[in-house]
């Protein structure tokens, strides 16, 4: 049976990307690590597809630091909106504003808020095989909601636990700004959100977990405790780190 692969190779302020691929086509999403660090895990995944197909979600330097490099050392196309496009200077980019086909896959860009130019989540399908790529956001929408379901994977950002934020160290400005509709959701707000859209074979996978207001674990419990109270089932439930990423999920297309 054919397959579509996902690995998220990085997650986190210090630089985010990953991978959706079949036997044609591969597709990255954000850019902020580098070169290095793409072929060591595509060589891992034993991927070997020339061309790559880039969507960048917002300027943000941690999901778009590495994406000149990777222009001049790969065949690449980037896609984006318009706005993200002209905060970056990539005056070749494809701007989208609707589902982009590229092989067999179909790459959905959903508005979000967040404070940058045009930010968006993707929602990447391949036959009934669906994936949801989603972050930096300060709340779940209703049309975002709707977009996510039926996907197998869900990644799905749970930046921080409200209570380390406020106790922490950052400066109170920046905490405003983590709080805010256009900056990053809470655990709970995660949890909330995937009441709403897991299944039974529904693969949660957090992502962009601040390394001083979150842990993995809390993380982790905050989400499950939240969807087991509420008697919703879920296929398994992972968190994405910086350093290694996250686990390989090879989902059936049918």
């Amino acid at each position: 049976m054919d397959r579509i692969g996902f690995n998220m190779v990085a997650s986190g302020s210090g630089g985010n990307c990953s991978l959706v691929w079949d036997q044609d086509n591969l597709i990255v999403i954000d850019f902020g690590i580098s070169m290095k660090r793409l072929k060591n895990r595509m060589k891992d995944l034993k991927i070997d597809i020339t061309d790559i197909s880039l969507f960048i979600s917002h300027e943000h330097s941690d999901h778009s630091s590495g994406v000149r490099t990777l222009i001049r050392n790969s065949s690449v196309d980037v896609y984006t909106r318009q706005g993200t496009a002209d905060s970056l200077g990539l005056n070749d980019a494809f701007a989208i504003r609707n589902p982009v086909v590229i092989g067999n896959f179909s790459i959905t860009p959903i508005p979000v808020s967040h404070d940058a130019a045009d930010p968006v989540a993707f929602v990447v399908q391949n036959g009934k095989a669906k994936v949801s790529v989603v972050s930096d956001l300060g709340f779940v929408s209703p049309d975002l909601v709707e977009a996510m379901m039926g996907s197998r994977v869900i990644a799905l950002e749970a930046n921080h636990d409200v209570d380390m934020l406020k106790s922490g160290s950052y400066p109170f400005p920046l905490k405003k700004r983590i709080l805010s509709d256009h900056g990053h959701l809470s655990n709970a707000q995660t949890a909330e959100a995937l009441e709403s859209v897991s299944r039974p074979w529904t693969e949660i996978l957090l992502t962009h977990l601040s390394q001083e207001n979150n842990l993995p674990d809390l993380a982790r419990r905050t989400v499950g405790d939240h969807l087991s109270n509420r008697g919703i089932e879920y296929r398994s439930l992972e968190c994405a780190s910086q350093d290694l990423g996250s686990p390989v999920y090879n989902i059936e297309i049918f």
